[in-house]
């Protein structure tokens, strides 16, 4: 089972990947970046379809699977090169918690933290639907899984345990991959410096959001913790992704539920 403090630790790691120095050499914004409603620089350009939107390189399928885009928002992105036209316009927003628009959404990165955990449940339950996960694996090894199917989606996770995913796809997911395992050893190894997320029981649905919003913070500030790259993933060993941990692979019948 994934702890509070666990998905704190992948979520700022999910911060960590999606960062982009948003400032050229001389201070100024590049080119498709705007300032937001916080006058901090966000992302607004052509490259949202592949960069993903906000904090956390969310996609348009997870801001639909959380209630934030309507439910046909998807069938208009019929090209990459739509996403960021479709997205911009206020009538794909159901307006949940106030947001109408995509720059009223990248405003707030309260929600967009309780978003990606939404986001990351959903994915832990479709893993387990699709035969990936059981549930009662170690926390690094459904990390392993989880990442990349929060990110890419889980029928991605499933064609790159098929070895069906394209060369680039699977780089992606591997290297995200390594990323939440590292994750997941920082914030075991410095639970007891951090002290967060005391008191919540576990990845559920019943996690104490405030707390959690918290504990992001904590994380990442706490000047007892060493400064440490997320990003890096130098001799970290990726846990197999061919067996479970008791030598068996499990698959569910029936068409994997991304």
């Amino acid at each position: 089972m994934i702890t509070a403090e666990q998905v704190t630790a992948l979520t700022a790691q999910a911060a960590a990947n999606s960062y982009i120095d948003p400032y050229d050499a001389d201070g100024n914004l590049l080119a498709d970046w705007q300032l937001n409603n916080n006058g901090d620089p966000v992302y607004l350009g052509a490259d949202i379809a592949t960069r993903g939107i906000g904090v956390y390189g969310q996609t348009p399928a997870g801001l639909t699977l959380t209630g934030y885009l309507k439910p046909g928002t998807l069938s208009l992105i019929t090209s990459p090169a739509l996403t960021i036209t479709v997205l911009n316009t206020p009538a794909v927003w159901t307006g949940q918690n106030g947001i109408t628009s995509l720059l009223e959404y990248l405003s707030d990165p309260i929600l967009q933290n309780l978003a990606q955990i939404d986001i990351m449940t959903g994915a832990f339950q479709g893993l387990i639907d699709a035969g990936i996960l059981t549930g009662g694996e170690s926390a690094k090894y459904q990390a392993t899984f989880l990442q990349p199917a929060t990110r890419y989606g889980v029928n991605a996770v499933v064609s790159w345990v098929n070895d069906t995913a394209s060369t680039e796809l699977t780089n992606n997911i591997l290297l995200i991959a390594r990323q939440a395992q590292y994750a997941i050893d920082f914030v075991d190894t410095y639970s007891a410096s951090l002290n967060v997320g005391i008191g919540i029981s576990g990845f559920e649905n019943t996690v104490d959001r405030q707390d959690l919003d918290q504990a992001v913070v904590d994380i990442i500030g706490n000047p007892k913790v060493p400064s440490i790259d997320y990003a890096d993933t130098v001799a970290t060993e990726l846990v197999p992704i061919t067996i479970n941990e008791d030598g068996v692979f499990r698959f569910a019948p029936g068409k994997p539920k991304g």
